[in-house]
């Protein structure tokens, strides 16, 4: 496989099954170098490009809703060495989930198991606060691009929290929705968030605004619901990965849907290329990498990457 890449351009990858990270050559996805050296588990995954740094998150030996020995760490990882820089300490708030840069320079993280968001200073590799949540099923948020709110989702719980962040110690609104939810992300072109539910192939859309449902859509050729949702960096584009079901649905800005795509055992999450040739995505079950040619609506394959793979992002050198 010969993709088209930038010079410069690296992959860096969460191998949750092999309890690494991996650097891989953006032309063919094969390991250029491997971080080892990690505590168990690695979940998710944050790139800082701006501070040359990556944030991943040791969540704990279990999975979402039975974590019975919760880990309290982030692996600092430097991407100019390829090595782990440092750990940072989350106690007393455990199982470190998703965590993603707000447009006020914070790291928001969820600490599922402690129902807490913890802001953290990237700068100083240091927790500045903690926001409570209502629930300790808060898996994944995403902030918003335009206003100075984040978003996160409740799981099983079936509620979404609008997080305000201009000032300290606000308790987050509660939007419940029609049902339990899996993924989340928020649109960089409309005053949107998006999330997949747990129990039926659709997404809501819901307005952070007026903080209702706006919609639900079909997830078509899905047979089962959908788990991660992410929009491409320009927002022009929305994939929606299968919950253990080896399909990817593409929509446009507006929500119109494109095209589908094959994907291997497992499918996690996934990463636009810079340039938007391609979506990759993570399967754990067989440790593939899902190659999906956008332009040409077309897997292109599906290349063997570590031991299982979890999520996985672009970056420059």
């Amino acid at each position: 496989m010969n993709l088209k890449h930038s010079a410069g351009q690296e992959i860096i990858a969460v191998d949750k099954q092999g309890q690494q990270v991996l650097f891989l050559d953006p032309e063919n996805l094969s390991v250029l170098a491997a971080i080892t050296e990690l505590p168990s588990r690695p979940h998710e995954l944050l790139v800082l490009e701006h501070l040359r740094k990556a944030y991943v998150p040791i969540y704990g030996d279990g999975i979402h809703g039975d974590n019975p020995h919760p880990n309290h760490q982030v692996a600092v990882i430097d991407l100019d060495s390829r090595r782990l820089s440092g750990l940072i300490e989350t106690l007393p708030y455990v199982s470190p989930h998703t965590g993603r840069l707000g447009r006020d320079g914070l790291v928001y993280l969820c600490c599922e198991n402690s129902a807490t968001i913890l802001a953290i200073d990237p700068a100083q590799d240091k927790i500045v606060g903690h926001i409570h949540v209502p629930s300790k099923n808060v898996h994944r948020l995403t902030p918003l691009r335009h206003a100075d709110q984040l978003w996160a989702e409740s799981e099983e719980d079936g509620q979404l929290y609008a997080v305000d962040l201009r000032g300290p110690g606000q308790a987050p609104e509660t939007l419940a929705m029609p049902g339990p939810l899996n993924g989340i992300d928020a649109s960089p072109l409309h005053p949107w968030v998006v999330a997949t539910a747990q129990d039926r192939p659709v997404l809501y859309v819901v307005d952070t605004e007026q903080h209702r449902l706006l919609r639900t859509l079909e997830l078509p050729g899905h047979k089962r619901p959908g788990q991660v949702v992410r929009f491409s960096p320009d927002g022009r584009l929305l994939a929606v990965m299968g919950d253990f079901e080896p399909v990817v649905s593409f929509f446009d800005e507006n929500l119109q849907w494109l095209f589908n795509a094959e994907l291997g055992d497992k499918p996690l999450d996934g990463c636009f290329s810079p340039a938007q040739d391609y979506l990759l995505v993570a399967n754990e079950n067989d440790a593939t990498v899902s190659v999906v040619d956008i332009g040409k609506r077309s897997t292109m394959g599906h290349v063997p990457v570590g031991n299982g793979c979890e999520i996985l992002a672009y970056f420059q050198r």
